[in-house]
């Protein structure tokens, strides 16, 4: 067995129970359940199965419908310039400033969920989107655009940040990466078929403005959803029930023993010689509670107004962790090469030679959509499993970078997609040719949400909302900026050099994955002293 000190490393997780294993395999019996589950009837780790995955589709659906209504605009892009008189540089304001907002909104949001809870958080956003797509609907100059898109990106801001904090508050780390593949397929799925739908909504229905009134609607059901069915997720889980515990837990119909059970504690000794767990696993069945319809809108939690205050400063402090503004980065670009092809498919597919409408600008979308699918599978169920299996390999432990190697093929994908689409389209080749590099950028924006937000999580699990959104502003930071540069970029460089450079840099980016796969253990060594300090 690995020496005890592996365990005061954050995010180095005992997960795989080695000691009865003399074959040299392992199953899901050996699996060690992270974050141990509590006794507690309110813990979301004991809740059921389906009540697990409901709440799964809502936060998916979530993240969907908003990822939908933040994306579509592009394909519209067009009748805006016309209806508004206006140029394509104000209205990638009105983008950048959604951008921006994403990000910043949620060093409020988030320690705000810590004190009213999860739900509370959830309904706010989505009242606040309903509101700046009624605004969007009835607008009738550029001032109004560029201000519902600022309250857009305010309220929309969680549909990034917070589904990866709700599915680490329900499932358990070697789910993990599996549940984020869904969030982030759902995310692509919104981003990606939003736009096709809009094409459909402004050609057909008359009117480019049944855009902002589908989102109107889809997002006020959404709402009402919302707060008929939607529960809390957040749970106060002890120091010892942590994911970094001592706990040895291997099925959910068990009590936790205590330090102070001497006779399970016994027991447990004389199980686990060699490993330093003081908890073991009993036959007793903990009762869980019901299924809650209309919850209360929040719920108070233990903290102080002075904390709430330390928390919204604290993504410039978590910013100094070099895995944090790594991620950051990655995932930034990831998602502003997404941005780029938002603000430039209708521009460059509505001119000639292509000239096509909006309705079929939006069927284009569909090469991302299969790209990401490919990518959610990817970096989702196929990286957990990678993941245990070099757990098995290192005596059961797991080490974050585990999850790093997924980003092996992004390399070359990403560039490769970025070259691909902006060398085609400049030079006027057949739209199929600009579309496979739509699909290979597809699958790396799955693989660059997905991978890194499970590894963040699981480099630092204790304060995971804190990290996670500190990523989410450092993404968006770089979308906000380069969605603002991005014309002038295009004009100054021209459309095929542009994108060649977009995809240098996010290979020069990807390849720090491997930097972080060979040190990565070290650097979360010196990152201990804060993110104990942070947790306490």
């Amino acid at each position: 067995m690995a020496p005890v000190e592996d365990n005061l490393v954050p995010g180095t997780v005992y997960i795989l129970n080695e000691s009865n294993n003399s074959e040299g395999s392992y199953g899901r019996e050996d699996i060690i359940l992270r974050p141990t589950p509590s006794d507690d009837p309110d813990d979301p780790l004991r809740w059921p199965r389906w009540r697990k995955f409901y709440l799964l589709f809502l936060v998916v659906a979530y993240s969907a419908v908003l990822g939908a209504v933040t994306n579509w605009g592009g394909v519209i892009y067009v009748d805006c310039l016309i209806y508004y008189k206006t140029s394509v540089n104000l209205l990638n304001t009105g983008r950048a400033l959604l951008i921006l907002m994403l990000g910043l909104a949620n060093t409020v949001f988030t320690p705000l969920s810590d004190k009213l809870g999860r739900r509370f958080v959830y309904l706010s956003s989505s009242i606040l989107v309903v509101v700046s797509h009624l605004i969007l609907a009835l607008s009738k100059n550029i001032a109004s655009y560029i201000v519902a898109h600022t309250l857009m990106g305010i309220g929309a801001a969680p549909f990034e940040a917070f589904p990866p904090i709700t599915i680490s508050d329900i499932f358990f780390a070697h789910e993990r990466g599996t549940m984020l593949g869904a969030y982030v397929f759902g995310l692509a799925f919104g981003s990606f078929v939003g736009p096709i739908c809009a094409g459909y909504m402004a050609v057909n229905q008359g009117s480019w403005r049944w855009v902002y009134w589908w989102g109107f609607i889809l997002t006020g059901v959404l709402t009402l959803l919302m707060f008929a069915t939607m529960e809390e997720s957040l749970f106060i889980r002890s120091d010892d029930l942590s994911e970094s515990g001592n706990a040895i837990v291997t099925s959910l119909n068990a009590t936790v023993a205590r330090k102070d059970d001497p006779e399970k504690v016994s027991k447990d000794q004389n199980d686990h010689e060699d490993s330093k767990t003081s908890d073991t696993v009993t036959g007793e069945i903990i009762p869980v509670s019901r299924f809650k319809f209309f919850a209360p809108l929040w719920k108070a939690f233990p903290g102080s107004g002075s904390e709430l205050g330390r928390k919204i400063w604290r993504p410039l402090t978590l910013s100094a962790f070099p895995p944090v503004l790594w991620c950051g980065i990655n995932y930034g670009t990831c998602v502003a090469w997404l941005a780029v092809l938002a603000t430039t498919v209708s521009g460059i597919f509505a001119s000639p030679p292509y000239l096509m409408q909006p309705n079929s600008i939006g069927l284009l979308y569909i090469s991302p959509l299969i790209g990401s699918l490919f990518g959610a599978y990817f970096s989702g169920p196929l990286n957990d499993k990678l993941s245990l299996y070099l757990a098995h390999r290192n005596r059961g432990y797991r080490e974050p970078e585990f999850r790093l190697w997924a980003f092996i093929p992004s390399l070359l994908l990403m560039p490769g997609g970025l070259i691909i689409y902006g060398a085609c389209a400049s030079r006027g080749l057949p739209w199929i040719a600009p579309v496979v590099g739509m699909g290979m950028i597809g699958f790396c924006l799955s693989v660059g949400g997905g991978v890194t937000i499970a590894y963040i999580i699981d480099c630092y699990k204790d304060i995971d909302g804190e990290v996670v959104t500190t990523i989410i502003l450092i993404r968006n930071i770089i979308g906000c900026g380069i969605t603002f540069g991005i014309q002038p970029w295009i004009d100054g460089m021209g459309l095929q050099n542009t994108f060649i450079t977009a995809g240098m840099l996010s290979f020069v980016i990807t390849l720090f994955s491997l930097f972080f796969i060979w040190k990565g253990k070290s650097i979360r060594t010196l990152t201990k002293a804060k993110y104990l300090e942070y947790h306490h």
